[in-house]
């Protein structure tokens, strides 16, 4: 039987370690993340729920101030370039917008979007057939792993989850070396499709090379690839072509994950509903959905399957603590039967600490 809910668990028993890098370039420093006494670690509690069994509450996902602790060394190119760096070192700064990543790629920074792209209009692959002839294939011993070893030996040290990001997976991989027009024609295009197939095998033996080390030098919990698969409105393409162009070059990644117990999550922004199934046979578990998709639907339609949901919660709409406790009882009431997990997004301290009550309560009585 679990330990039954005591408010003392929400008093602060301390603020975890503070990093230089535990916020992005060009962003303002955070307060600190308060510890609070909770019967079990916040990675103990991500495992429950990836295991398929009920966490003590629901955990929250996200960037920053949360229950993971986003881990992107500075040794990898592609973090350096798009400022996605989150290490035990000092703050980067850059001198100039542009930076060098994996593939010889520039990548710039467009501070208004507050992220990088590769700028459009001179693609490093002209002719997806020849990609091998046009772009140099990142070597894994190229980075320089003993340094990066050395740097985060207390960086790795957490009772969050630790998971590493990569910048980027198969699709986004395929448009930062063709441009979205170009790369969306060679996922259809029988002619081209087989030069993409080359590409996305190669990709999907480098990812699982870098789950592994990662795995062995850093112990992860939690590996994140980074793929938007839709716009606004709808998916770059249809359920079919990501079953037959992406599906088994993800699963092969996802396979890693698994079998060294890694829990994996796609970042994929934009309007995805219609690729779940897809994500589903990937073996992806957990996808933040951003919020022009329906959560009720697919938290429910999903709840029997292996993938978490975590749901984007806005500010809310009132600055009375009795409205927000009830906003907050009301979703755990609505999705407690669910795999889901809370994604922050300027709710504030009074919901979040609600949703970890109502959450606690609601799963003190489940059978471990």
């Amino acid at each position: 039987m679990r330990k039954k809910f005591d408010p003392e668990e929400m008093k602060a028993v301390g603020n975890y370690p503070d990093y230089p890098t535990h916020f992005m370039v060009g962003l303002p420093p955070l307060p600190p993340h308060a510890k609070w006494n909770k019967p079990i670690t916040p990675k103990e509690n991500w495992r429950l729920l990836y295991e398929g069994k009920k966490p003590y509450w629901i955990p929250e996902a996200g960037w920053f101030n949360c229950d993971v602790l986003i881990f992107r060394p500075r040794m990898h190119p592609d973090n350096a370039a798009t400022h996605l760096v989150f290490d035990q070192e000092a703050q980067m700064s850059y001198d100039s917008d542009v930076q060098k990543g994996w593939f010889d790629l520039d990548w710039e920074w467009v501070e208004i979007a507050g992220g990088a792209s590769v700028h459009p209009g001179n693609p490093a692959v002209t002719d997806i057939n020849c990609w091998e002839e046009q772009v140099p294939f990142p070597n894994l011993d190229d980075l320089d792993w003993e340094a990066g070893i050395a740097a985060n030996k207390e960086y790795i040290k957490t009772e969050k989850m630790l998971q590493a990001g990569m910048l980027s997976g198969f699709w986004e991989r395929l448009m930062s070396l063709m441009d979205v027009d170009k790369a969306a024609m060679a996922m259809i295009d029988e002619d081209q499709q087989n030069g993409v197939h080359r590409l996305f095998d190669r990709l999907a033996d480098l990812y699982v090379d870098y789950v592994d080390r990662l795995h062995q030098h850093f112990n992860i919990d939690s590996f994140l690839i980074h793929d938007d698969w839709g716009t606004q409105m709808n998916p770059f393409f249809s359920l079919d072509t990501c079953r037959e162009m992406i599906v088994p070059y993800l699963k092969r990644v996802t396979d890693a994950c698994h079998e060294r117990g890694i829990l994996f999550e796609l970042h994929s922004c934009g309007k995805g509903e219609k690729l779940v199934p897809a994500m589903i046979e990937a073996g992806v578990d957990l996808w933040c959905p951003q919020i022009m998709n329906n959560y009720e639907e697919l938290a429910h339609t999903y709840k029997d399957t292996r993938i978490i949901f975590g749901l984007t919660i806005l500010p809310p709409p009132t600055d009375s603590e009795e409205e927000i406790r009830k906003l907050a009882k009301d979703f755990v009431e609505t999705y407690k039967d669910c795999r889901v997990a809370l994604c922050d997004m300027g709710a504030g301290p009074v919901y979040t600490a609600a949703i970890y009550e109502y959450s606690r309560k609601a799963y003190e009585n489940y059978q471990d």
